[in-house]
């Protein structure tokens, strides 16, 4: 029997797009986060009183390969500023003063992911390249289509120790130093600081972890 060549090749074609979108960094794996099913995650504002301050909260809903099914994301307010919800070969972000946004992720070569985001599935938002160690550590975070900003990330023992924020001059905008306070069972961290050092300002993040 003969198979039609132009069948086959969009066949070949299908599953390389499928291949590249299911190839990219999980949130779990980005976050160094092991077995999570779902999260709460709390940002405090710490004063020099000691002090804190509600920034936000997120609530985080896991598939079994560790990407974001769906969340949900609360001001200071409680009011709802931000949901994601997981699509086939999309995320869809929902704003209560903005059209929804269509954000998608296609793994490049040499360890990059391309993040586009659209409203209205047509009029890009915003995009950022991701390049990524081999062993799923993210290196650097470039804004590639407003403010053109890029993110360094630096480690020590595997650990994220640092971001450093840079403009396209190469002029350092801040400077994040990150510190895990607290560690569970599963080795995921609880307690996180986050020291802004140019704003001498703190933050502390608390999640509370399903598995």
């Amino acid at each position: 029997m003969k198979v039609n060549s132009l069948h086959i090749s969009g066949i070949y074609l299908g599953l390389f797009v499928l291949l590249q979108s299911c190839s990219s960094i999980s949130y779990l794996n980005k976050n160094d986060l092991h077995h999570v099913n779902t999260m709460q995650e709390n940002t405090f504002f710490i004063s020099t009183s000691e002090d804190s301050i509600v920034l936000k909260k997120q609530y985080f809903e896991f598939t079994k390969n560790g990407r974001t099914q769906s969340s949900f994301t609360l001001n200071a307010d409680k009011d709802t500023i931000q949901t994601t919800e997981k699509k086939m070969f999309f995320e869809k972000q929902t704003y209560p003063e903005l059209p929804n946004y269509y954000c998608k992720t296609r793994w490049k070569t040499k360890q990059r992911e391309r993040i586009s985001c659209y409203s209205q599935k047509k009029y890009k938002q915003n995009e950022k390249i991701v390049h990524y160690s081999k062993t799923g550590n993210i290196l650097k975070s470039i804004d590639n289509f407003k403010t053109f900003n890029t993110h360094y990330y630096n480690y020590k023992n595997n650990a994220l120790q640092s971001i450093v924020i840079k403009n396209n001059t190469d002029t350092v905008l801040d400077s994040i130093v990150t510190k895990c306070l607290k560690l569970d069972i599963n080795h995921n961290c609880i307690v996180q600081e986050q020291r802004h050092i140019l704003t001498d300002s703190l933050k502390r993040i608390y999640r509370k972890i399903n598995y």
